[in-house]
């Protein structure tokens, strides 16, 4: 092969890692439409949809979604802090149709470039039907039946695979209905998520609560929707069954299961739904992303039951775990929170949360109502674990998620003994693009492509770096400089969500020259790399930015020498 063929071959090769890395996790996008008005006068307006968006915008855009609020805040809700207040759209058709439009746009320069999308629509509103029987959600300024969710919403989104999370309501007192006293409204409300619609669309996965009165319900005490408010708790962690760091549709329905098991005794009963996309059942519907505040317990501390509030006493999620099972929880960003038990609470800082739960103070909760009573006791009473999972899943025959062998799983450290908080990811890819000296004392500019992976042992990063790089016309007589490199890295950085970073490489690097007088190649130069800089979450994704110093052993006119390069990169994390 010739020096030519091998530069080729190893070009191929970086772009196929980067592209293989791509291909791992996808891009994932959210749009939330939650709405308290109703344009039929006999429906009185919700209490909580609104306060249930501002929750899924903040638990999705802790799970790394770029997501997108519609809403219209009632003036409780306006007062709280929260950066989608500012940004948040009323839910007009106007706005939906731009939201939908900008997410499209997105997705297909996103698919274009090779990376799969992921879109999570979530509904919370009033869910009525007309007088000529037809089934809608309710916005601003129109109602959104069948016809125009899939055309205008779904199929526009433009997106691999999409999440149809619907809280079709209406709310009625402190613990009340969401739905119409007339089952029918709820059964031609689920002709909305027909089975044979989404049939059609394998890509298309959905999620929705029902019950045999046909209403659904929200609670005072969580000021949210029961449905909203366990499926939040399950995709911040607490479904996570096989510790993957992902909720699959399975671990979804499951949770809920388990979390409901324990209701008697309430003049309706609620079930939730799901149907995964035919295409994939086990496509995950989020994914815990590797910054941002974590609650992790570990499977010996003896708290099972907990709930987390904020330092204003917005409820965020509920969990009871089974002995023995391992538990991270995602939380959105806030100064402090309050994490109750039965029996006990304690107040934390975000920033004391990686040393895990603090001594908990006695705690008094008085809730009043027998319907309110039973949820207190009802929800949340059987744990959630493995056996619960499995035995679940066996009966409603689901497709279940896979769990790592014995001898594959690590030991857990307990979180109070570590400061790590990051995922338990194995590797991360990356992908940058390179602006440097040319090598050989050249002078102008080279510009390239680069690859790394690297390990998750914090503070150490061990991996390596596959590079290419040219420089037009740097040579004598226009001559092209071709640079491309292997190197074994070593670095440090911390598991924060911002950090700064420096590492070193050595490997083997060639450098050619092409030129119409004809071509050099030098196939052996001992290469090396130094470079410092900081690593940061933008947007949901990982970017990283050196300055960087190539060091070359290459021969120039017969004698092999040192040739430094100074210069900088800017990568972009795209799997792992």
């Amino acid at each position: 092969m010739t020096w030519r063929g091998l530069l080729g071959a190893t070009v191929l090769m970086v772009l196929a890692a980067a592209g293989t890395a791509s291909a791992g996790e996808p891009v994932r996008r959210a749009l939330v439409v939650a709405y308290n008005g109703s344009e039929n006068p006999q429906r009185p307006p919700l209490r909580y949809a609104d306060d249930d968006g501002l929750l899924w915008a903040e638990a999705l855009s802790r799970l790394g979604f770029e997501t997108r609020l519609l809403t219209l805040p009632d003036a409780d809700t306006a007062r709280r802090r929260s950066p989608f207040l500012g940004r948040a759209q009323p839910p007009t058709s106007a706005a939906l149709s731009a939201a939908v439009s900008l997410i499209a746009k997105a997705n297909r320069a996103d698919r274009a470039a090779g990376r799969s999308t992921d879109v999570m629509v979530v509904y919370v509103g009033h869910g009525d039907v007309g007088e000529d029987g037809r089934a809608y959600l309710t916005l601003l300024d129109r109602e959104l039946d069948q016809t125009a969710l899939y055309a205008e919403v779904i199929d526009s989104l433009e997106a691999d695979f999409i999440h149809l999370l619907v809280d079709a309501c209406h709310a009625s007192g402190v613990v009340g209905s969401r739905g119409d006293e007339d089952p029918k409204v709820l059964r031609q409300l689920q002709g909305l998520l027909d089975r044979e619609q989404f049939a059609r669309r394998p890509n298309v996965g959905v999620a929705f609560a029902e019950s045999d009165t046909g209403q659904t319900h929200e609670w005072s005490q969580w000021r949210a929707g029961v449905f909203s408010h366990l499926v939040r708790s399950a995709l911040l962690g607490g479904a996570d069954i096989n510790g993957d760091g992902q909720i699959e549709y399975s671990e979804l329905q499951a949770f809920v299961a388990a979390a409901m098991a324990g209701l008697e005794n309430l003049p309706s009963k609620l079930s939730v739904h799901t149907l995964p996309p035919a295409q994939d059942p086990r496509r995950p519907l989020t994914s815990q992303t590797r910054s941002g505040p974590v609650l992790e317990l570990p499977p010996t501390h003896p708290a099972l039951r907990l709930s987390i509030e904020d330092e204003v006493g917005t409820r965020m999620l509920d969990v009871h775990r089974a002995a023995g099972e391992h538990l991270r929880l995602a939380l959105p960003p806030r100064e402090s929170y309050w994490i109750r038990t039965p029996d006990g609470e304690a107040h934390i800082t975000q920033e004391a949360l990686e040393r895990g739960l603090p001594a908990l103070k006695p705690l008094e909760l008085s809730v009043r109502g027998p319907v309110a009573e039973n949820y207190r006791h009802g929800l949340f009473r059987v744990p959630f674990g493995r056996a619960f999972y499995e035995g679940f899943a066996t009966s409603s025959g689901i497709v279940p998620v896979e769990f790592p062998s014995p001898a594959a799983e690590a030991p857990l450290v307990p979180v109070q003994a570590s400061r790590e908080v990051a995922p338990r990811e194995a590797h991360r890819w990356e992908l940058g693009t390179t602006v440097s000296r040319p090598s050989l004392g050249a002078n102008g500019l080279a510009v390239g492509v680069t690859g790394a992976w690297r390990s998750s042992s914090f503070p150490w990063r061990y991996g390596a770096q596959v590079s290419y790089g040219v420089a037009p016309g740097v040579w004598l007589n226009g001559g092209t400089l071709h640079r491309v490199s292997v190197l074994a890295t070593v670095g440090l950085e911390s598991a924060e969500s911002v950090s700064a970073t420096a590492e070193v490489g050595a490997g083997w690097a060639m450098l050619g020259i092409t030129a119409p007088w004809g071509d050099q190649a030098d196939l052996a130069v001992l290469a090396g790399r130094a470079a410092a800089g900081i690593r940061f979450d933008f947007q949901g994704i990982t970017w990283r930015a050196q300055a960087h110093v190539l060091a070359d052993w290459a021969r120039r006119d017969g004698v092999r020498h040192w040739n430094l390069a100074p210069g900088v990169t800017l990568a972009v994390a795209v799997g792992k």
